[in-house]
């Protein structure tokens, strides 16, 4: 009774044994504390941060001109010359330190997910075009750039990537030969300036003091990235179905215009190399039979008492 109780448990899941996607959606009914790697309001402790980087920088740029300022004004006896490299550094250190407090990015870490499949190398073309089409069918609105970068010399050895882009958050999905195996996966970040950071701390604090910092309105903000994350995950696991059972998908299902061009080969303009050969695609016509040819009747040979042609 136990045994058939657990099997319709399972059938009530939805559990189809070996099924990946399947096994996925049934984790996603359980509950689970909120996330907070997607969360974007800024901490008092990340402007500090901030700060620090702007004052070194400008502190870099300060202490050249202030030996200069000491060699020359020794030098020359006379104060001028001190006061002219102070000054000059003085501009230089403050303008410094303008531009990296609100100009330099902050690169952070959201997710990440990889898998690597033994013997399954030559499926690199057809996971990346399946990952790529899934991506342009469903319509998923977010900025698509195809890239494909050398790593080596061997003709193999040709980075696939695909670089999603939604505002601050970046999605990027690799697929490349690693050996006898195929690396497929994707990492999510979130890069903000310092301006956007510093706007985003200061217009948090006042909507806390004027008592209109909604804990739903800060998590709303998270809805968009998070529906992202899951679609590029989702278009990553198609691609893995693909490798697995090792369905060839052609070129033109993900690039209607052929595959990108090779960065960093060195044999074509601006370091685009050629394309990989594409993968070919079984399709459904058939052949064309010859026209079918009616052989001659046979002879059939005289048997006795046949009358005798003259």
């Amino acid at each position: 009774m136990d045994g058939t109780f657990d099997r319709e448990a399972l059938e009530t899941l939805g559990w189809r044994g070996g099924d990946g996607n399947a096994a996925y959606l049934d984790k996603t009914l359980r509950h689970r504390g909120i996330e907070l790697s997607l969360d974007d309001r800024v901490s008092a402790r990340d402007i500090f941060q901030l700060f620090l980087y702007a004052l070194a920088a400008s502190i870099l740029t300060y202490l050249p001109f202030l030996v200069l300022a000491v060699l020359f004004g020794l030098a020359s006896g006379s104060g001028e010359a001190f006061v002219a490299f102070y000054t000059i550094g003085s501009i230089a250190s403050i303008v410094v330190f303008w531009f990296v407090l609100l100009g330099i990015k902050t690169p952070e870490p959201i997710s990440e997910w990889r898998v690597l499949l033994d013997g399954r190398t030559e499926q690199a073309d057809s996971v990346y075009s399946k990952i790529a089409g899934t991506l342009m069918v469903r319509g998923i609105p977010l900025r698509l750039d195809r890239r494909r970068i050398r790593t080596g010399l061997g003709r193999r050895q040709v980075s696939n990537r695909l670089v999603l882009t939604d505002g601050p958050y970046t999605a990027y999905i690799s697929v490349f030969t690693y050996g006898s195996s195929l690396y497929l996966g994707w990492m999510m970040w979130r890069s903000r300036r310092g301006a956007a950071l510093i706007w985003q701390f200061a217009t948090d604090l006042v909507m806390g003091i004027l008592g209109r910092g909604d804990t739903e309105l800060i998590m709303l903000r998270t809805e968009q990235p998070r529906a992202m994350r899951e679609a590029v995950h989702a278009a990553c696991r198609e691609g893995l179905v693909v490798a697995i059972d090792q369905t060839p998908v052609p070129v033109e299902y993900g690039f209607p215009h052929g595959l990108p061009p090779i960065e960093g080969d060195g044999s074509g303009v601006h370091g685009a190399g050629p394309d990989l050969p594409p993968q070919t695609f079984p399709t459904q016509a058939f052949p064309v039979q010859p026209p079918a040819h009616t052989p001659p009747p046979p002879v059939r040979p005289p048997s006795f008492g046949d009358p005798q042609q003259p």
